[in-house]
């Protein structure tokens, strides 16, 4: 792999990822105003019964008024500068809100990662080194139940049985800079529940790739010059680890949009919450800024994993 090479794929998807974003733009614009609703409502209280001459002037205050496409450059302009507008609902700039949840959903993300990828990674080596065992079949099993049963549910039963026993904080989250001790006794459960399918999934990769790995030709060469089955298990754990590491980081970026149900049961005031939130209420600004946000830390990712592969795994030639 030559620098000049690695420049001009880096270059590519620098530039396919920019694309993307546009395209996820234009997606998101046009996707939130097909929400039922009149976003300008949603400015009033409940109890307020606005006129049309009322609806009609704050329209013309929020740029509503005007054609889609001066709507969608007047927004793309300034989310390019950093400004993703004013809520319409609460007299916070989306940005503001945004830059405040976006850490919640991160660490709960990480967090989920690092649970995930223990988890996951044990069971496949258990699994993929007693293929057809009863070992076998028992961690096969237990990552069947996982994947099969939603997290919501096994947040809510959970939560029940705190109700029931031990009563621990577990709804809400101190910011990390303010208590990292309190912060993360609120979100590790919350990450555990969000690991169980991902570990799950990345148990059975593992499993098939330490099960592939077994019956390559270096293998059966160091079983004939008398190496142990457990240093070759744990040699082949190695080559399986590459395409796991990349999935993982590929799961990472779909974790950060996926932590919404998890954050409504334990009332984590995270991305999910927000959008949610923005949702009800039909305060475009703040569901255009929260979904292209969780968007484009997916695609931002996506391109560090692609970036990164070659490093990951050295037999990967990028091309000339």
């Amino acid at each position: 792999m030559s620098w000049k090479g690695f420049v001009r794929f880096s270059g590519r998807r620098a530039l396919s990822a920019i694309m993307e974003l546009l395209v996820l733009s234009i997606v998101v614009f046009f996707i939130v105003r097909l929400i039922p609703g009149d976003p300008a409502a949603g400015f009033f209280s409940a109890n307020t019964q606005p006129t049309p001459e009322q609806l009609e002037e704050l329209r013309t205050k929020l740029g509503l008024n005007l054609p889609w496409y001066q709507q969608y450059f007047q927004w793309i302009g300034g989310v390019a500068s950093g400004d993703f507008g004013a809520s319409i609902t609460t007299p916070f700039p989306v940005g503001s809100q945004i830059a405040a949840r976006l850490p919640y959903s991160v660490e709960l993300a990480l967090l989920a990662s690092v649970f995930a990828m223990v988890f996951g990674v044990l069971l496949g080596f258990v699994s993929g080194t007693h293929p057809d065992g009863w070992q076998d079949g028992l961690s096969r099993s237990v990552a069947f139940v996982f994947l099969s049963v939603p997290s919501f549910i096994v947040a809510v039963a959970l939560l029940l049985l705190n109700s029931r026993g031990p009563k621990l904080k577990l709804i809400g989250a101190t910011p990390f800079l303010a208590d990292p001790l309190a912060n993360l006794g609120q979100m590790l459960l919350p990450a555990l529940v969000l690991a169980l399918g991902l570990g799950a999934y990345i148990s059975r990769y593992t499993r098939s790739s330490l099960v592939e790995d077994a019956s390559r030709p270096y293998v059966r060469t160091l079983r004939s010059v008398g190496t142990s089955p457990k240093a070759i298990s744990w040699f082949s754990l190695r080559n399986a680890m590459i395409p796991v590491s990349t999935v993982m980081a590929v799961e990472l970026a779909s974790l950060v949009g996926g932590t919404v149900v998890i954050e409504q049961v334990f009332s984590i005031p995270g991305m999910g919450t927000y959008l949610i939130n923005a949702i009800k209420q039909h305060d475009y600004p703040a569901i255009q800024g929260s979904i292209f946000v969780i968007g484009a830390v997916y695609v931002v990712l996506n391109l560090v994993v692609d970036l990164l592969y070659p490093v990951i795994d050295p037999r990967v030639r990028v091309a000339q």
